[in-house]
């Protein structure tokens, strides 16, 4: 499978961590033209926004919904960011993504890694 695009919107968790959502897009110019559109909701909500943007990659995501209960399971991922690529990775908890994100070589100076929980669930990782 060619790497598609995915819109990647990371912010603070009320109570520590990071949660992360996932809106796979046809095009990297579509996805740039609505993160633009959004991003103004993102920064000036209740939200504290980590990171947005754009990125190349094979993962694909169930959709978001914006109605999801309280209470609904979270996935756990590692989410790694380079440039303009993302590799997304499942893990099978927080605890688990934080041994793998130790055990990461050190990032160069354009990555960056989080361990993120997420409503969404992983529905295909691409090649």
């Amino acid at each position: 499978m060619d790497a598609g695009v995915v819109m990647i919107i990371l912010t603070l968790l009320s109570g520590g961590g990071v949660s992360s959502t996932f809106v796979n897009i046809d095009t990297r110019d579509e996805c740039l033209e609505r993160l633009e559109r959004i991003r103004p909701v993102l920064e000036s909500g209740e939200t504290k926004l980590k990171e947005a943007g754009c990125f190349y990659g094979s993962a694909q995501f169930d959709d978001f919904d914006h109605s999801m209960p309280e209470g609904a399971p979270r996935y756990s991922f590692l989410v790694s960011l380079d440039g303009e690529r993302a590799l997304i990775r499942k893990h099978l908890s927080v605890e688990d993504c934080a041994k793998t994100l130790e055990k990461l070589p050190k990032a160069n100076a354009g990555q960056k890694n989080y361990c993120t929980t997420s409503t969404q669930d992983l529905i295909a990782h691409g090649g």
